[in-house]
């Protein structure tokens, strides 16, 4: 009986022993953590390679000018409002032109008369030249006729039909016959004299008719054009005010056509090309991406006032161009490289790039990858995941760790 007893304490004592050693394990197992990750399906798809500019860019118009005056004078007109689309010729602004209104009406009657004279010179010299060539034709038959006439009476003196008188009449007429053919000669060479009289009138006539387009032209500066198609962006000045040669008068801009300019690093530098695709945005148009292309890259890197170097890139918009207005602020990012149909993954779910965690049995794996090219949304991966894999995205968990047990939620409670 007492030999009973002593092995029921025994068996007793060892039940007690084994459910004590029993209970830490039971409760280990039954307390191990599982955490909540999101996570996705690993796939292949469309990833790129691109340069944010470092701050916003600016929409600038292809033409934009401050026009202003040529002239001194006092406003009169200011025929048109800001926002009105002008054409090249245009009037602007006109300036008081009362007196080289005047000028251009006296260089005008001075070339009315540089006009009379040069008809009165060239009418002249026509005339003179009419009748020196008349006389030297005439002097010319009576000098033909009188040496006839002397040929003539010399043969007749010669067979002593005349006296020496005759004769002597006869040469006579004949020297006063040349004499006044030379002078008829001499004088139309004289005539030339009223040629240059008249090349004399036409030179000054040239210079009237010079004096006249310098007054007009003159005049012309009262009245501001506009040099090119735009929009009238600002007007600067007001009816009566005086304004001073090369005074800003008013802003005009080529809307219709502009470019976006950005500054990049200059770590970029080596990456950024010409032709290079782009994607612009608006704080107007939030959520909407504009395509363009790179169309120049500035050859000088500038030293900015906080030491920071920058390399300004200008853009043109491929689509939705009509959005843009100049002076609006524009987000700009740089496509450099892009590849399809590659491994990526989200580049937030990389750990310095260097690491992921993917789920293998419903635990958590670290794997150590190789990443190519990809930005600040996905990232190609090269080498250490694989196609179809569950990867984790929320890697910003602090229990995360390998070997941890995890369950995958849509989205984790915010803290």
């Amino acid at each position: 009986m007492a030999r009973r007893k002593k092995l029921g304490t025994q068996v007793l004592g060892w039940l007690i022993l084994f459910t004590v050693a029993a209970v830490p394990l039971s409760v280990v197992i039954l307390r191990e953590k599982t955490i909540e990750v999101t996570a996705i399906t690993l796939r292949r798809g469309h990833v790129e390679q691109t340069a944010p500019a470092i701050a916003s860019g600016t929409v600038m118009p292809l033409e934009d000018a401050l026009v202003a005056s040529e002239y001194l004078g006092k406003i009169v007109r200011v025929p048109l409002d800001e926002g009105a689309v002008v054409n090249p010729g245009d009037i602007v602004v006109e300036l008081s032109h009362t007196d080289l209104d005047a000028q251009v009406a006296l260089a005008e009657a001075n070339l009315r008369a540089g006009e009379s004279r040069v008809e009165q010179a060239r009418l002249a010299a026509k005339i003179y030249a009419e009748v020196a060539a008349t006389q030297v034709s005439q002097t010319s038959a009576q000098s033909e006729w009188a040496e006839l006439e002397y040929n003539r009476i010399k043969s007749l003196f010669e067979r002593k039909a005349i006296s020496q008188n005759d004769l002597d009449k006869s040469a006579l007429a004949l020297r006063v016959a040349r004499e006044n053919h030379a002078a008829a000669i001499a004088n139309q060479q004289q005539n030339q004299v009223r040629d240059e009289e008249l090349r004399t009138a036409e030179s000054g006539l040239e210079q009237l008719q010079s004096a006249l387009t310098v007054a007009q032209a003159t005049r012309e500066k009262a009245f501001v054009r506009a040099p090119f198609t735009g929009v009238i962006g600002r007007i600067m000045v007001d009816v009566g005010e005086a304004v001073a040669l090369g005074m800003p008068l008013l802003q005009l801009v080529k809307a219709s056509e502009f470019y976006v300019e950005a500054p990049f690093d200059e770590a970029n530098a080596a990456v950024i090309k010409v032709g290079q695709k782009a994607r612009l945005n608006l704080d107007a148009y939030r959520g909407a991406d504009f395509p363009g292309h790179v169309v120049f890259i500035s050859p000088v890197v500038s030293v900015n006032p906080d030491l920071s170097r920058t390399l300004n890139v200008k853009f043109v918009v491929d689509e939705g161009a009509d959005k843009f207005i100049p002076g609006m602020s524009a987000d700009v990012l740089i496509v450099v490289d892009e590849k399809d149909g590659v491994l990526f993954v989200p580049s937030e779910s990389l750990i310095r790039q260097e690491y992921a965690y993917v789920i293998e049995r419903g635990r958590a794996v670290k794997r150590k990858v190789k990443t190519g090219v990809g930005n600040f949304n996905t990232m190609e991966i090269l080498e250490g995941l694989k196609e179809g894999e569950s990867l984790i995205t929320s890697v910003s968990i602090k229990q995360l760790q390998e070997g941890v047990k995890v369950r995958v939620v849509d989205q984790l409670e915010e803290l």
